[in-house]
């Protein structure tokens, strides 16, 4: 099998269409041959979703949901003394069962290096003590473990309970509805 020129190729233009909902973008395309060295031209497309009911997700810690619930942001709780909104709440019924204590390192470490711009190395494994990352939220005026007094979205009270709440990466999974 020899290199390709596509200068010396000839080509049948196909016009191909997708009708989807949310636009399709080409992300990049393949030039290669296949065995009777025919060129073959392959076209790779991404496309942005918004989550929707039923979309998985997980955190880098394994820990797994299903979006069950889509709400307007002025219905979010949010924090009195920041105004910040949480972009996802999960049931924290789920931290026991799995035991990923490295996704609660990860959320305190990401709060501290959020509030002193420097990247925190948070896990289980080593990196930044949970101490220190504990200290710098007490010297912000937050507290040591991470907890926030939230106010509801809906009523305005206050939430009867301290919410563990921090920045943390999630992704979606390919089960998508």
């Amino acid at each position: 099998m020899g290199r390709i020129d596509p200068d010396t190729l000839s080509y049948k233009p196909e016009e191909k269409s997708i009708k989807e909902a949310n636009p399709v973008y080409v992300d990049r395309m393949i030039l290669t041959s296949n065995f009777e060295e025919q060129c073959v031209l392959k076209m790779i497309t991404r496309q942005t979703r918004i989550p929707e009911i039923g979309d998985k997700f997980s955190s880098r810690h394994g820990q797994k949901g299903v979006v069950g619930l889509i709400v307007p942001t002025e219905d979010m709780p949010f924090s009195e003394k920041d105004g910040w909104c949480p972009d996802l709440v999960m049931n924290p019924h789920g931290f026991p069962s799995r035991m990923t204590v490295g996704k609660m390192i990860e959320l305190i470490s990401g709060k501290a290096g959020v509030l002193t711009g420097e990247q925190k190395y948070g896990t289980a494994f080593g990196g930044d003590p949970v101490d220190e990352m504990g200290s710098i939220l007490v010297k912000h005026g937050y507290s040591f473990d991470g907890k926030d007094l939230l106010m509801s979205g809906l009523t305005g009270e206050m939430l009867p309970c301290y919410v563990f709440s921090g920045p943390i990466y999630y992704q979606r999974l390919k089960h998508m509805v």
